[in-house]
């Protein structure tokens, strides 16, 4: 009896130990989302900050990155699409700025990794 208790515990055990993983796999693209969704609206702190945005200026730029996340979520897995989207949104940005802050802004690295600038697909520089 002692036996089939053991093995009832250890069978249990295993099996709580299995699905874990795949609780914590269900997890991750939400936090992904999340950790864009953090990533972008910090670069917009950052660029509030240093060009000095108007309050319109803000409201314009929150519309930009609205519409740039849905578009963003549409092409997800294209590379090439999303790169125009980015390239875009930078471009629609661009637009509402001074001349000023666009010499500024122009200044700043777009988004993305670091290090990955002039790259390209074969590794070479």
């Amino acid at each position: 009896m002692k036996t089939s208790a053991q093995l009832f515990l250890t069978l249990i055990t295993l099996g709580l130990t299995a699905a874990l993983p795949c609780a914590q796999a269900a997890e991750k693209p939400a936090k992904a989302g999340q950790r864009a969704k953090a990533a972008a609206e910090e670069h917009d702190k950052m660029l509030t900050e240093k060009l000095k945005l108007t309050a319109e200026q803000q409201e314009k730029l929150a519309a930009i990155r609205k519409t740039q996340a849905e578009q963003l979520k549409a092409v997800r897995g294209d590379r090439t699409k999303m790169a125009d989207v980015l390239k875009t949104g930078r471009e629609q940005v661009r637009a509402i700025l001074t001349p000023e802050q666009q010499k500024e802004f122009d200044a700043i690295k777009p988004e993305g990794r670091p290090g990955r600038k002039g790259k390209k697909a074969g590794g070479e520089t």
